[in-house]
Order: structure tokens, then sequence, then C-alpha cells
């Protein structure tokens, strides 16, 4: 997985030195993998904000694992594209059109100030704040905190800002993050549906990429020490997280995101209850790279150190993208093992 993520890694000098991102795609060829634009709403680009964030925190959270100085620098590098892509009012734009640092200020999924990238930008500034006490970070956080007060229906995407605001709150004393943490948690907690923390509000309709309504709802019920939200993150996983585990995510489709997701929201619920039956189906859960899948093959592939694409109709598809990677590694650093 890292060996394919520093492939796709290229610099933008345009942003200035020490600047990297991430391309979108890889796609499998007779001659090998071969990076690919994205182009799902007409033209998108090369790279993004909504891939590379993550790929901050994803590099952040092995630099906690094990402090090694060049997890930090892969960090740096990553947080500084996501500031480059900050425009003067505080939102994002998405995508470069090209490495030569050209953003997308026309495309509707790269120059909506209200984007899922957005609050994915916000997370890794956070984790850079928490983790290294950058100013430049924080700054950035705090002029693009406000446009995340806007009403939402998108449940999930509330849950990434609820995480950013906690991350934020381990490096900071603000009172006014916690003032929205605690609103986003009472948001989510209300929202339960048959048990279940849903994607949208009123709907029963659950995916479980970027699901993270467990996680977020789990750690903030630690965190500020409400009971009533950790015993809701635990239903909905009883529901919803541990059913598709033991199943092997099954479905036409599964991807990473999928696994990282429920990985990741297991693995809150162990910590917020000590309760180690969670970190057993996180574990089973990760299973799902090396065959435990719709499948029966592995979807990580040790000898390449690459992460496939994921699953459609039963086959497994040989593309090879940011995603799919940094979320296989997401799903593995909690267990000191990306």
């Amino acid at each position: 997985m890292i060996r394919q993520i520093r492939r796709l890694t290229h610099p933008v000098p345009a942003f200035g030195p020490g600047v990297s991102a991430i391309a979108i795609y890889s796609e499998a060829t007779p001659r090998g993998m071969r990076d690919r634009c994205a182009a799902e709403s007409g033209f998108e680009g090369v790279a993004c904000v909504d891939d590379t964030a993550r790929l901050a925190s994803l590099y952040i959270a092995l630099w906690r694992n094990d402090g090694a100085p060049h997890w930090r620098t892969a960090a740096m590098e990553a947080l500084s594209f996501v500031r480059a892509m900050q425009t003067p009012e505080g939102w994002f734009v998405n995508f470069i059109s090209r490495w030569d640092g050209t953003k997308n200020l026309a495309g509707r999924t790269s120059a909506d100030p209200y984007g899922p990238w957005l609050a994915r930008a916000c997370h890794a500034l956070a984790d850079g704040v928490a983790a290294f006490g950058d100013l430049e970070c924080a700054a950035a956080f705090e002029r693009a905190m406000p446009w995340l007060d806007e009403p939402t229906p998108y449940l999930d995407i509330r849950a990434v800002a609820l995480l950013a605001t906690l991350r934020y709150a381990e490096g900071t004393a603000s009172g006014a993050v916690d003032e929205r943490a605690i609103r986003w948690a009472d948001e989510l907690h209300a929202a339960r549906w048959q048990g279940i923390l849903p994607d949208r509000r009123g709907s029963a309709t659950v995916h479980l990429w970027g699901h993270l309504q467990e996680c977020a709802l789990a750690e903030a019920g630690v965190h500020f020490g409400r009971q009533e939200w950790i015993d809701a993150a635990r239903g909905s996983a009883e529901r919803l997280l541990i059913p598709a585990v033991e199943l092997g995510f099954p479905g036409p489709k599964s991807i990473a995101f999928d696994v990282s997701c429920a990985v990741r929201g297991l693995e809150a619920l162990g910590s917020a209850t000590g309760d180690a039956r969670y970190a057993r189906y996180a574990d089973l859960g990760r299973a799902w790279f090396d065959g435990r899948n719709a499948a029966s093959t592995p979807v990580f592939d040790r000898q390449r150190g690459l992460a496939y694409d994921g699953i459609d109709d039963g086959q497994l598809s040989h593309n090879s993208g940011a995603e799919s990677n940094i979320e296989a590694a997401l799903a593995f650093a909690a267990a000191g093992t990306p």
C-alpha cells in the first residue's frame, strides 16, 4: 500500500518547495500501471484535496505509531497542498487540472464551497495541529471552519467535521470548537433511524464508504463524558458494522473505503467501551484484504505493495488508485501494520 502510494505521489512545485499530492487513479494496462485523470462528472483533474487530505492524515497516523521523521515530512508535504488549495474566503478548491498546479475553478466537484472535501481538509489540518502544533494548519483550520456551520443533510460528512473538531481540541483549548462538537454530536445522535446512524437525516439508506458516524460519536462520547453517544454508536455498530464484517462485506460491490470505515468505527468503540470484542471484529474486517470477501481473492497484493480498487460483481479489479491504497493503509494503521 505504501509503495503504491509513493508511486502515485507527485510534487506540485508551482505551490512552492515541499508540496506534493497524490494521483487519483491508476489503471492496469499491458505495460503496467498508468495514472488516469478523474472524469466522473466531466473533466475533474489529476489530484484532489479529498484524497491528499486523507493521505496527510494517514502519514500522521503512521508518525504517531513510530515517530519516524519521514512520515512527518510526507505529512507536511500533503498538508502544504491542502493549504495551497484554500481560497481567501476559507473554502477549498478540490482538483488541480494538471501537475503544473492549475486549479479547476469550474467543475462542480471542485469549486463547490460545501463539497465533502471541505470536511476532509479540515480533518487533515486538525490532525496537523494535534500532532505537530503547526500554526499554519491552525490558521487554515480557523478560516475554514465557519463553512462547516451551514446545515447539511449529509450526516456522514457531519461525522468527519465532528472528528475534525475533536482532533483540533487535542492541540488547542478552543471553546468555539467544543461548542461545535457538542452540537454536531447531538445532531448525529438525534438522527438515529431504527437504531442505526444514517447517512442522511430521515433516511434508512447507508453506504459504508465514508460512514464514520460510529467512530465520531464514540470518540465524542469519551471526550465529553456522554455515555448516551457511546451507547448510540454501539447500537449502530451491532446493527450495521458487525453484520457487514461477519458476512465479509457482501453485495455486488465492496471497496477498501467500506472496510476502513467499519474498522475505524469498531476500533473506536473498543477504546470507548473497553470491550475486546470490537477489536476482534476489527481484525476480522481487515481480513477482507486477504481474501475474506465476495471474490475469495486477496485485495492487498503484498508482493507488489498495493491495494486493488475492490470487488465488482464478484470479480477483483486490477486497478489501484489513491483512495484504495490510502483507506487500506488507514484500516491497518490502528493495528500498527500498514
